[in-house]
């Protein structure tokens, strides 16, 4: 496997759009009626137009895939995308063995995170 993507299927795809090149700051790389290829960083992100929320979960504890999007600083990050609206799943960022990181909601009420690694 040469470069690793990510798929997303999100309720509304103008919104969408909107979330995460204006405020997560992914770029636009492609535009289409039904898609959009996005990208962060060398990683790609195809998302495609559905009809439904996102499932609602319990982040961390049942099966599911998040779009982890690498940060330097995680409270400044936490700090300017909550100006911004974004929620957030947990009320302060949590930690493992390879760094800090904070879960959010998309628009579709799909969950991602934003992860600072230890160095």
């Amino acid at each position: 496997m040469d470069n690793p993507s990510t798929l997303l299927v999100v309720q509304d795809l103008h919104i969408s759009k909107k979330f995460y090149v204006d405020v997560l700051g992914l770029i636009l790389v492609e535009e289409y009626e039904d898609s959009l290829k996005l990208k962060s960083g060398s990683h790609n992100v195809f998302m495609f137009g559905g009809s439904m929320e996102a499932t609602n979960y319990e982040h961390g504890y049942n099966s599911n895939s998040s779009l982890v999007l690498t940060v330097s600083n995680l409270d400044n990050k936490i700090k300017e995308l909550k100006s911004k609206g974004v929620v957030f799943v947990h009320e302060s960022p949590n930690e493992n063995r390879w760094g800090r990181y904070a879960a959010f909601k998309d628009p579709s009420g799909i969950v991602n995170e934003l992860m600072e690694f230890f160095t």
